[in-house]
């Protein structure tokens, strides 16, 4: 155990509750994690399981990408996303999960859900072998005591799993999963583990800086949570990670927790500059 894992560990206790794995996607070597079998709040990273489905069905034409679905009343809802704020009203379903990818759009979400169902998304989830992270309602700006407490739950443990069988062409087969990571590869949330990678947040669907990366973030006002994989240009080292941060709510941690969460990010890019290998160097994180 070096210095610098020992420094991370003492802050990340000191900021909120956390979940984190990070795991050399190479090797499988888990790099460094901090109690990554606890369930935390997740916030929108249980979209990724939708995208997921959606992308299966597309695959064995059981959903055709080209369909159209009107919104209701019901879909709507705001913050995160842009489709409440536009005119039109019907959208192709590839072009909503392109959505949910590049702006966690919530209305697109709940469009989705209520086209393949919420329970049988559900369904999908545990037949990935996922239990403890997944979707657990529909969007929601207000819950009444008979909601679900959250949009979703999960933990480093699985969450970081998610990630690895996505990179490893394992989540359906190699064409759903690489479906699904162009999705997400359009992410424009940067601001957390993946801010340390200086990629544009708007323009990141290719290498740059020496470095490849798609991602899924989640953001409530308790909650800060970043899944993804970063790869070096050249596809030789990757690292998948997945860092969740809770905390009470009415309290207010987030500069402290995305700090935190940067610092992780820049410990993942030495990691990867230095081309550290399992089992020959001590790694930096």
């Amino acid at each position: 155990m070096s210095d610098v894992f020992t420094a991370a560990s003492s802050r990340l206790a000191a900021t909120a509750t956390w979940s984190v794995r990070i795991t050399d996607l190479g090797t499988g070597e888990i790099l460094w994690e901090h109690d990554a079998e606890r369930v935390l709040k997740t916030a929108s990273i249980g979209k990724v399981f939708l995208l997921a489905e959606v992308a299966r069905r597309f695959e064995d034409k059981t959903l055709d990408p080209d369909e159209i679905v009107a919104a209701v009343p019901d879909d709507v809802v705001a913050d995160s996303g842009i489709l409440y704020l536009l005119q039109q009203q019907d959208f192709r379903i590839d072009d909503l999960c392109l959505l949910i990818g590049a702006v966690s759009d919530n209305m697109a979400t709940n469009i989705l859900l209520r086209r393949l169902g919420l329970d049988e998304v559900q369904r999908a989830t545990m037949d990935l072998g996922f239990t403890a992270s997944g979707l657990r309602d529909q969007v929601r700006l207000n819950r009444s005591r008979d909601d679900p407490l959250t949009l979703s739950t999960g933990n480093a443990a699985e969450l970081c799993e998610f990630v690895a069988r996505l990179h490893a062409g394992e989540i359906h087969g190699a064409a759903v999963s690489h479906r699904v990571r162009t999705w997400l590869g359009v992410n424009t949330d940067l601001s957390m583990v993946a801010r340390a990678f200086g990629l544009d947040p708007l323009a990141h669907t290719g290498s740059d800086a020496g470095f490849e990366l798609w991602n899924k973030t989640g953001t409530i006002s308790d909650a800060r949570i970043d899944i993804g994989c970063v790869a070096t240009a050249d596809g030789s080292r990757s690292v998948g990670y997945a860092v969740l941060a809770n905390w009470a709510w009415g309290e207010d941690h987030r500069d402290r927790v995305l700090d935190t969460m940067g610092y992780l990010g820049a410990e993942i890019r030495r990691y990867l500059e230095a081309g550290a290998q399992a089992g020959s160097v001590t790694p930096v994180i």
